[in-house]
């Protein structure tokens, strides 16, 4: 980092290439697990990304100043059989091929107490399905959501807010693998030893704590809670 980009006023840990390193100093350390919040905290944040919260145990792949755990998710939680009261997770699960986000929501059964719940929360395949399929039936009074956004070199049509969505960013290692609607995002919940898997809206669910749900989010979400007791 040369040193004439530093800014006095700013802190180090506030750069991209600070934050990076230190992300690859610290991964998957265990030594992260001890620290207080990690210990007090009955919340997990899966892939909080910039949006991390007091109450909960933050945790995403790329380091920032708010995370508290730095894992590589794909790896498995770092976390005790039945040691969480809920875990939240918002456009984190997209990320991962299919196999691997089985797995991932099958470690989030696992690390939740018999009666915590998980909201999951991802981009809902089936509303920009069904927003093309309007299109191609002349109903262009449906707009996608950010489709303001999806012109690329002054060209626009249904299909590139579709190619947008399923396609986002994947040459990086961060782009999107899987989009889920509903029927598939449920049987994989249930597969991974969820019992009880229902539908939500934006801000509402069954348990208020976790509903941390981003506003910008909501015009392209699909919002579910699921849990494993009767």
């Amino acid at each position: 980092m040369p040193l004439n980009t530093l800014s006095l006023g700013r802190p180090l840990t506030s750069y991209a290439k600070t934050q990076a390193w230190i992300g690859t100093l610290i991964r998957n350390r265990k030594f992260q697990l001890k620290r207080p919040r990690v210990l007090a905290s009955k919340y997990l944040d899966v892939g909080c990304g910039p949006n991390a919260h007091d109450d909960f145990i933050n945790l995403d792949f790329l380091w920032h100043p708010q995370v508290d755990v730095c894992w590589d998710i794909s790896r498995g939680l770092p976390f005790a059989d039945g040691s969480l009261q809920g875990v939240f997770s918002e456009h984190c699960l997209e990320h991962f091929p299919l196999p691997a986000a089985i797995n991932l929501l099958r470690e989030i059964r696992r690390v939740l107490a018999p009666q915590g719940i998980a909201r999951i929360i991802v981009p809902d395949g089936e509303l920009y399905l069904r927003t093309y399929a309007r299109h191609l039936n002349g109903d262009s009074s449906t707009r996608f959501p950010y489709q303001d956004n999806d012109t690329c070199q002054g060209v626009w049509s249904p299909i590139v807010s579709v190619n947008r969505i399923f396609y986002q960013d994947r040459e990086s290692l961060y782009g999107h693998r899987t989009i889920f609607d509903f029927q598939l995002l449920r049987t994989v919940l249930q597969q991974g030893g969820f019992l009880h898997v229902e539908r939500r809206a934006f801000g509402q669910g069954s348990d208020a704590k976790l509903i941390i749900d981003t506003p910008s989010r909501q015009v392209e979400s699909l919002y579910l809670d699921a849990w494993g007791v009767s």
